[in-house]
């Protein structure tokens, strides 16, 4: 009887580690939202703990038309989404547990209407959201309601120059940066959420400034120069100035569209349109130096037509790198080795969507 029972208990060990495949667990970690041409949506995704991606069991969130650009408050509660052809922002609660995303009202026009918003950013309160609005060349500001997420215009427009492609918001002091051909003008966030212009802006950076990041400690702005095929890299000032780091720029792909940063602040990646990859980078000071097998294919094996990667962002978990691919519409996904900065590709990927995804946004 004894042995009997010992058979049973190992039979039953064997089928608990069978139902786990390989004996490791998959469990979500955190999610990804995506949005781009294709869907009036803002499409939801899972992080599981090994990169895969898998969608919300509600896999879209309507939105008006159409989708361009992501933010999230600091808090992680509420998501914003620029919509450029309607010219409004709607905004979203985000359930923790689920990830959905709950309107918090009907989508919110710009007052004053400002046309064709292609970017949105959250000061590092969480009091205020800021427009970019291509087509009227001027940024609006609007105060967040911290209960409801429900957005009220506050101070007026604010000039920016012509043909501005981005805009990114320092995580932790007060100061907000635009992309535009050459420059990147500077402004400073005031009382009330009121802009202005940083002293010696705009500031030089290339030929084609496209897509910004900002390091987590606020210290280094970084700039993908689309028409130089390099990177940017610039010290910021305790009066937002922008100083030039030695050695910058620091050569990129062909091409690249979008720069981003790990919390640490020591690995930087860009995603490269022309030539269909990512170039790593290991970051000291400001300066860059390409990793070990940089850069990488972001199209995954099996992909016949161009990737076109036109933005790229590190997880919530800072564990994995996601690549938004508008041409063969799908997202490419790396592990990233914390000591060293090199990608390895996530089992799966790239992953198909529905959309052409443009931009990425990881939140837990």
């Amino acid at each position: 009887m004894k042995a009997f029972m010992r058979i049973i208990a190992v039979l039953a060990i064997m089928a608990i580690a069978s139902c786990g495949g390989s004996g490791t667990t998959t469990v979500k970690i955190a999610y990804l939202y995506a949005v781009g041409q294709g869907a009036n949506a803002v499409v939801g995704l899972t992080v599981q703990n090994d990169g895969e991606l898998a969608g919300l069991s509600v896999p879209q969130f309507s939105t008006n038309p159409i989708p361009v650009a992501l933010a999230v408050t600091p808090n992680k509660n509420f998501i914003y989404v620029a919509n450029s052809t309607s010219n409004t922002v709607s905004g979203y609660s985000l359930n923790h547990g689920s990830g959905f995303l709950t309107p918090v009202g009907t989508a919110v026009p710009p007052t004053p209407v400002g046309t064709n918003p292609i970017a949105v950013g959250v000061d590092s309160t969480g009091q205020f959201l800021f427009v970019l609005n291509q087509g009227s060349n001027n940024i609006l500001t609007f105060s967040i309601d911290s209960v409801r997420g429900l957005l009220t215009a506050v101070g007026s427009p604010v000039t920016v120059p012509a043909n501005s492609q981005f805009m990114v918001v320092s995580p932790n002091s007060a100061f907000l940066y635009v992309s535009a051909g050459t420059g990147i003008s500077g402004f400073a966030i005031g009382p009330g959420g009121a802009l202005s212009a940083v002293a010696g802006s705009p500031f030089t950076a290339g030929t084609d400034i496209r897509g910004m990041a900002i390091d987590s400690q606020g210290q280094f702005l970084y700039a993908a120069d689309r028409g130089g095929n390099q990177v940017a890299s610039f010290s910021i000032q305790g009066s937002g100035v922008l100083a030039a780091v030695s050695g910058s720029p620091f050569a990129a792909g062909t091409q690249p569209m979008m720069v981003t940063v790990d919390a640490t602040g020591k690995l930087l990646y860009t995603a490269n349109e022309g030539s269909n990859d990512v170039s790593a980078y290991t970051v000291s000071s400001g300066a860059l130096t390409q990793v070990s097998g940089s850069p990488y294919g972001a199209a995954g094996s099996g992909v016949v037509t161009a990737a076109q990667p036109v933005f790229v962002t590190v997880d919530a978990t800072n564990q994995f790198l996601y690549i938004a691919n508008s041409g063969s519409k799908g997202i490419m996904a790396f592990t990233i080795k914390a000591s060293d900065g090199t990608l390895t590709a996530v089992t799966n990927s790239p992953f198909g969507q529905v959309i052409a995804p443009q931009v990425l946004l990881s939140a837990k």
